[in-house]
């Protein structure tokens, strides 16, 4: 089968995941670009007059098609399956529960999330009063989705969906550089998801072994 299209960026990446993942689970060929550079090559002059804002990843369709956002990407991969692609639901009520997970994780737990861990990894300045708020945002959506795990095995309905890919893509810094033990224990459900979904082949196929956080 011939590639669907390129997924453009750095392959060790969650946001690169999320589409690749998707890939995998529809049996779809995506192609990667394991030599790109970040902070190089998209801000070269000609990735700049195709992608103005610079981000990553892109995806560029064999016919043509150009996406930016990881997540529109990894919905976009979902639907080349057709209407009834058993990652986007079965129903218009799962649908829209998928979309609700995706939205949670991009525009709530993520910016709280990078506010919380990107000190720590040097991706931005430590200011106490904001990570402080940060942290409270980021510990009270993880005892959202700790809640909401009480008797899931996945987040819609009863099987995989793109919903599971952007939620655990997202969280994949969160266990292997801040949740330590005690946290795990605290958030088991939570956990115990992660541990789950990150074991199925397609997730590790792309992501490999995951270790988490030992001391943060």
């Amino acid at each position: 089968m011939a590639p669907i299209g390129t997924l453009i960026g750095p392959v060790a990446s969650p946001r690169n995941y999320k589409a690749r993942i998707v890939a995998g689970l529809l049996g779809l060929d995506l192609s990667t670009t394991p030599e790109f550079q970040m902070g190089v090559d998209n801000k070269a002059p000609e990735y700049l007059a195709k992608y103005p804002a610079g981000k990553v990843p892109v995806f560029e369709g064999a016919d043509g098609f150009s996406l930016t956002d990881s997540s529109a990407i990894a919905y976009y991969v979902a639907s080349k399956a057709g209407s009834d692609s058993p990652l986007l639901g079965q129903t218009p009520e799962e649908t829209a529960e998928i979309l609700q997970f995706i939205f949670f994780a991009e525009a709530d737990f993520t910016p709280a999330a990078l506010g919380t861990i990107g000190p720590l990894l040097k991706f931005s300045p430590f200011i106490r009063p904001a990570h402080q708020q940060a942290e409270e945002q980021f510990f009270r959506f993880l005892g959202v989705l700790n809640t909401l795990l009480i008797d899931r095995t996945f987040l819609v309905g009863e099987r995989i969906t793109i919903a599971d890919a952007v939620v655990v893509c997202d969280l994949i810094k969160t266990f292997t550089y801040y949740l330590e033990e005690a946290d795990r224990k605290k958030y088991r459900n939570l956990t115990r998801y992660f541990k789950t979904m990150v074991a199925q082949p397609a997730f590790k196929a792309v992501i490999g072994d995951v270790v988490l956080c030992k001391e943060r």
